[in-house]
């Protein structure tokens, strides 16, 4: 295909099977919304290197089978409202992301995310970082038990106590 610019894409759960992100969509300025999800893309996001990322607000990539860590991309990104990639191999410490101001909705559900919880996700709107290696306190939020939940050591509320 040979396609200039794109604002919006979504191919989420049509059978797609890329195996990568094309390279038209990597090579688009203009992409504000990228939606990937169960596209059976087969990348390690490291490598992925959009011409563009200032502009992006929403990329979902969920339900492939990504690895490598997100936290490039989340660092380029200004405009960024929401990211989902739950149900991959993603793997990051969770402080080394400088979550851009504008982020309100955070789904890392699935993965291989460790670290600290940073104070930035109390800005959020909607987080589910459930089922990862996170540990350590949780900082005060609005965010049910369930966003929580499976991971390695966390505490505080709104998770029950550790039992001894």
């Amino acid at each position: 295909m040979n396609v200039k610019g794109i604002e919006s894409l979504d191919l989420s759960y049509t059978g797609f099977h890329l195996n990568e992100i094309p390279k038209w969509v990597t090579s688009s300025t203009i992409i504000y919304s990228l939606k990937l999800a169960r596209c059976g893309i087969k990348i390690k996001l490291d490598d992925w290197k959009p011409v563009e990322t200032y502009f992006y607000d929403y990329i979902d990539l969920s339900d492939n089978e990504i690895s490598g860590s997100s936290a490039g991309l989340l660092n380029r990104t200004n405009y960024l409202v929401g990211f989902r990639a739950s149900g991959n191999r993603i793997q990051f410490d969770m402080e080394s992301v400088k979550f851009p101001n504008t982020l309100k909705n955070l789904d890392l559900s699935r993965n291989l995310v460790f670290g600290k919880l940073p104070k930035a996700i109390s800005g959020l709107e909607k987080l589910n970082a459930s089922n990862n290696h996170l540990c350590g306190p949780i900082t005060r939020n609005k965010f049910p038990a369930s966003a929580f939940s499976g991971n390695d050591c966390l505490y505080g509320s709104p998770l029950s106590p550790c039992k001894a």
